[in-house]
This record gives structure tokens, C-alpha cells and sequence, in this order.
């Protein structure tokens, strides 16, 4: 909802999402929490989002005034078929974005870190890549990933065409 007056500000690039293709609640409410102490926050967002089309229809209609606009995209809580809920998201968001970001990050999201490895992580890139057209493809991983983990996604990622890696949340 924000594209239009966070690009009217001068902002380079402004990346919406997660959408989802189907719209959720997220998680339940609070779900921000500010750490005074650390001077740090956590999210438990869970996605939450109007879904796919409203999304993709409002970044259509965003007044852009020359910045980047980046769609990020991930898979309904519930999704049976994960993977075919990123190729929606990844067909729906190229035909609008300057780049498409795969999240595949959330801890928020019971086993979606497990796409983050092997033969899993190289079907969803795989299915993907096909999907966006000559839109770049960035990939969002979680930050906590280990040395082995690191490497199986920047395998994965450079033999898919991955175009940029996404490392970290809030």
C-alpha cells in the first residue's frame, strides 16, 4: 500500500511482500516485540498479506518515479504443494517487478527452512527460474544458516541462475 509515497521519497528500491497466493491472517497478534535492552526487534509476522492478486494489482497500479520495485514472494502456511505456491507467486510478481524475491527465510512457517536445502531447495529453484521470464530472481535464506548450509545454497543458487542472495530478518 505504501509503494507510491515510499518511492515519492527518494528511496532507490523498495521491495513489497511476502505474498502468499492465497491471503492469511499471519500470526496471531503481538506479534512485533521491540528488545529495549538489546536495542533489537523480533517479528513473528507469518506472512501476513491480502494475497497474491491484491498485491501484484496494487504494485501495478504504484506510481514508481524511477526506483526499483521488488515483489517478494513466498507459500501459504497451509500449502500442500510449497513449490507450487512460489511458481504462482514468481509468474504473477515477474510480470510486474524489477526483481522477484523468493523467501524461504521464515522461521514463522513450520518446515519452509527446509527448502533452504538439497534436492528440495534445487526443485523450487528449478521451477522458478522457468517461471520469471528475464525478471531477476533473488533468493532470501535464513541468516542462521551453518558453513555447510551456506554452501549448499550458493551451489544451488549459482547452478540455477539465481541472480542475488538475500541474507537476513529482523
Amino acid at each position: 500500500r505504501a509503494i507510491s509515497g515510499l518511492m515519492a521519497l527518494g528511496f532507490g528500491s523498495v521491495e513489497v511482500g511476502t505474498l502468499t497466493p492465497r491471503a492469511q491472517a499471519g500470526n496471531p497478534k503481538p506479534r512485533l516485540f521491540r528488545l529495549v535492552e538489546d536495542r533489537a526487534v523480533i517479528n513473528r509476522m507469518g506472512f501476513n498479506n491480502g494475497g497474491l492478486a491484491a498485491g501484484v494489482a496494487r504494485a501495478a497500479a504504484a506510481t514508481r518515479r524511477g526506483g526499483v520495485l521488488g515483489i517478494n514472494v513466498g507459500a501459504n502456511k497451509d500449502a500442500t504443494d510449497r513449490i507450487a505456491d512460489y511458481v504462482a507467486g514468481v509468474r504473477a510478481a515477474a510480470a510486474v517487478a524489477d526483481y522477484v524475491t523468493i523467501n524461504i527465510s521464515s522461521p514463522n512457517t513450520p518446515g519452509l527452512r527446509d527448502l533452504q536445502q538439497g534436492a528440495a531447495l534445487d526443485e523450487l529453484l528449478a521451477a522458478c527460474v522457468a517461471e520469471r521470464g528475464t525478471t531477476p530472481l533473488f533468493l532470501k535464506i535464513a541468516p542462521d544458516l551453518d558453513a555447510t548450509g551456506i554452501d549448499g545454497v550458493a551451489k544451488a543458487a549459482i547452478a540455477r541462475g539465481v541472480d542475488a542472495l538475500v541474507i537476513g530478518n529482523t
